[in-house]
């Protein structure tokens, strides 16, 4: 969208100040004042100012191309003006765009009546509104398809991390499952040999009683390692949740997530593991989905509180209301089985998701 800006604003300025050599410098300004705004309104870096700033300087963009139709050619105008409709639909409500649509018409119909003396260009004013249709309706397309790309990057980081969770639990299940075949099997296999080498070697003669002492001897080292690696193995496998958060973040697409990761005992339950990633899932999901958000903080309570706690904001333009959808629902009900307190809120700065959970019963 930057490359195709500045190609349209070279096109339309570079001819116009050519041309305009001998004019005053107010037929100069509107040109050079666009640059800038058009430069700040498609920058797409992650570490850039919000959105609020944003819609700032789209109003000042907007007012300066609406002035110049009492400066410039009605051409240079329209041509400023589709830019503006194909730059305003990745901010805007398709209602919202449609109002703008028909403001511009309007607008430029005044002007060439009312300012200029033209008579009433309907024809003129017919092909303007196609022009911003034909530009809204392409731009919105490409909204689209970036829409459906950050979905599909999103959905794969999600897999990438519930995989990774999934491996870690696999892992744990596999050591435990090892460690009951050793004790159950072969740990009872052996006391069976031990306890018939003992007999055997209380009533043999020499020298076969050296040689089933040796064996004797033998049986129960290995049944004491068998015991020691069976203790190793049921002793529980860490969970590496940040790991997993981290697998989580590095694929987002579009906002800058920041993680201050902090271990706690809870952590090491694989069920709250497994909700709090869901919440962090579903958090940066409604960001994308639902705020104009650059900017997202996970963070985690200090752990030598006997409570977890985790809260998740972003600097979005979210409404001061919401009404909780399936995806809120849904993370109410999971932290709730778990008991722990689920609470979100909104307000002109952003949401905010905070989960707590006291440090009982984090063993599986």
């Amino acid at each position: 969208m930057l490359t195709t800006a500045l190609v349209t604003w070279c096109a339309v300025a570079v001819p116009s100040l050519l041309a305009l050599s001998q004019a005053s410098f107010w037929a100069w300004l509107p040109h050079l004042t666009l640059l800038p705004l058009i430069l700040l309104v498609t920058n797409e870096s992650r570490h850039s100012y919000g959105y609020t700033v944003r819609y700032w300087l789209l109003a000042i963009m907007a007012l300066l191309i609406h002035s110049t139709g009492f400066l410039l050619p009605s051409s240079v105008y329209l041509i400023y003006s589709v830019m503006l409709i194909a730059i305003l639909t990745f901010y805007l409500s398709p209602a919202q765009s449609y109002s703008y649509i028909l403001f511009a018409s309007i607008a430029y119909l005044l002007i060439q009546k009312l300012y200029w003396q033209h008579p009433w260009p309907w024809v003129e004013a017919m092909l303007f509104t196609s022009f911003h249709l034909f530009s809204y309706v392409v731009s919105h397309r490409m909204q689209q398809e970036r829409t459906a790309k950050e979905q599909a990057q999103l959905a794969n980081s999600q897999l990438l991390a519930t995989q990774s969770l999934l491996g870690q639990s696999v892992s744990r299940q596999e050591r435990l499952l090892l460690a009951r075949e050793l004790h159950d099997d072969v740990g009872h296999q052996l006391t069976s040999l031990i306890v018939n080498l003992d007999v055997a070697r209380r009533t043999a003669q020499e020298p076969l009683k050296s040689q089933l002492q040796q064996s004797y001897t033998l049986a129960r080292e290995t049944l004491d390692k068998i015991r020691i690696l069976v203790s190793d193995k049921r002793t529980e496998q860490s969970l590496d949740l940040e790991a997993v958060l981290t697998e989580l973040i590095h694929h987002v697409p579009r906002v800058h997530i920041s993680l201050q990761f902090i271990a706690h005992p809870v952590l090491q339950s694989l069920s709250h593991a497994h909700c709090i990633l869901r919440v962090c899932q579903e958090s940066i999901t409604n960001t994308l989905k639902h705020s104009n958000a650059t900017q997202v903080n996970i963070e985690f309570g200090p752990s030598a509180s006997a409570e977890f706690r985790m809260q998740i904001g972003d600097n979005g333009t979210a409404a001061p209301l919401i009404k909780p959808g399936n995806g809120l629902l849904g993370l109410q009900e999971r932290v709730d089985e778990l008991g722990g307190q689920f609470d979100w809120q909104s307000s002109p700065k952003g949401f905010i998701v905070q989960v707590q959970f006291k440090e009982t019963h984090h063993n599986e």
